[in-house]
Formats: C-alpha cells, sequence, structure tokens
C-alpha cells in the first residue's frame, strides 16, 4: 500500500503545483511592499521673535555751558556836539591859465558855543601839497598868521555867516606832482578864524581843506588837477576837511 499512497501523494502533490503555476500565469503578481519612507522634513521653525525690550531713557541732552553774563558796562558818553566857532568851505570852481591858478569859494562859520563872538578876523591862503613839505608847513595852525580875507563885528550864538572869495596862487608858486609827463596839482585851503569872547579873551580856529575833482563815484578820493593840459576851468570840484 505504501507505494500507492506515494504515487498518490506524488499525484496530488504534481497537481497541486500545476494549479498553483496556472494561477501565476493567469493573475498578476501580487507583491506586498512596504513603500519606502520618506522622512518628512518639519518646515523650518521661524525664529524666535525677540522680545521687544524697553526703549532706553533717552539720555539728556548734553548742554554747552552757557558763557558768564557780561558785566554790565557803563554806557559810552553821548558824543559831543560841536562846540565854539565851526568853519566849513564850499569850493565853487577851479580854473587855470598860464600864468596862475584861482579857486572861487563860499566860507561858512558858526558859532556853536553858548557866548557871543566879537571882532572876528578871518585869515586864508591856498597853497599846493607836495611831499617834499613837511606837514606843519601844509597845515594851517593856531600861530601862523595868514592873509586878511573877511572880518565880521559878531556873531550870536547859533548864528552862522557866509563870505565868498577867491584865492590866486602864481604856477611858479605851484611844484607839480609829476606822474609820467602829466603834472598833478593838489591845492589846499587854509583858514585861521580869530574872535573875542566876553571877559577880554580871543578865541583862534583853524581848518585847513584839500580840493579836488569829484570823481564819478561820490565815495572814492577827490582827483588832483592836470595842469599840463593847458589853460582850463574846472567846474565839478569839491572839497574834504583835513584833519
Amino acid at each position: 500500500m505504501w507505494p500507492w499512497i506515494a504515487v498518490i501523494a506524488a499525484l496530488l502533490a504534481g497537481g497541486a503545483g500545476g494549479w498553483l503555476l496556472h494561477r501565476r500565469k493567469t493573475q498578476p503578481l501580487a507583491l506586498a511592499f512596504e513603500p519606502p519612507v520618506v522622512p518628512r522634513r518639519e518646515p523650518a521653525a521661524p525664529p524666535p521673535v525677540p522680545e521687544p525690550q524697553p526703549a532706553p531713557a533717552a539720555a539728556a541732552p548734553v548742554r554747552a555751558p552757557l558763557p558768564p553774563e557780561p558785566a554790565a558796562q557803563p554806557a559810552p558818553p553821548p558824543a559831543p556836539e560841536a562846540q565854539g566857532l565851526v568853519i566849513t568851505l564850499e569850493a565853487r570852481r577851479m580854473s587855470a591859465s598860464l600864468m596862475a591858478t584861482t579857486l572861487s569859494y563860499t566860507l561858512r562859520l558858526t558859532n556853536h558855543g553858548a557866548v557871543p563872538l566879537s571882532a572876528l578876523a578871518v585869515e586864508g591862503d591856498m597853497i599846493a601839497a607836495h611831499a617834499s613839505l613837511p606837514p606843519e608847513q601844509q597845515i594851517a595852525s593856531d600861530g601862523q598868521k595868514l592873509e586878511l580875507r573877511h572880518a565880521a563885528v559878531e556873531l550870536a550864538p547859533g548864528e552862522s555867516a557866509e563870505f565868498t572869495g577867491d584865492f590866486r596862487l602864481p604856477l611858479s608858486a605851484v611844484t607839480p606832482i609829476r606822474a609820467g609827463d602829466a603834472a598833478y596839482f593838489v591845492p589846499l585851503a587854509r583858514f585861521r578864524v580869530e574872535a573875542g569872547i566876553p571877559g577880554g579873551g580871543s578865541q583862534v580856529r583853524v581848518q585847513t581843506f584839500v580840493v579836488g575833482e569829484v570823481p564819478e563815484n561820490p565815495a572814492a578820493a577827490l582827483r588832483p588837477f592836470r595842469l599840463d593840459l593847458g589853460p582850463r576851468v574846472y567846474s565839478r570840484i569839491g572839497q574834504r576837511a583835513v584833519a
């Protein structure tokens, strides 16, 4: 019996094997597999927001030390008003001939003092300024007498008096200022006024004026007269008091 049992078992085993082979050929192969596990990348956590720190207290601005208060200065004294006799000049015309130069002028005296002046004697002349002469020989002074030109009996406080006249200076007395071929003349009109005051005393005032042509710019200096251009009349002239 055992051989038959072995044959039957073999047949059964062969039949089972053929059936399994037939199913594999007729059905898709089902592979049971575990899909690969891809590790999930978690989104990076945002950086932690720092907690707001309390704003530091604003430092008080550093202030420069204030300069010390200047010491109170006494108020300057008011400018002194003109006192006594004041001399002013208006140069009206200058002419030059082949023989001499002539200055026509108007002189004004004003008594700014508190007392009347009497027996006024007005002296004056005209000279040519030049660097070769010392200043004391060109500027009028108290002790130097000049030619008597005008006179007035009295001049009350606040009163003025006007005089007109001419100064004539020969060309032979003029030392011209040379600049190339040009010869220039700078006239100086000098005045000395002596007046009596109450009580028997006297008062002397002197003033020197430089006379020249008025430039286009009134603030500019006066221009000297040219003598090498022949006879002529200068009508646009002015004067400046010499300190």
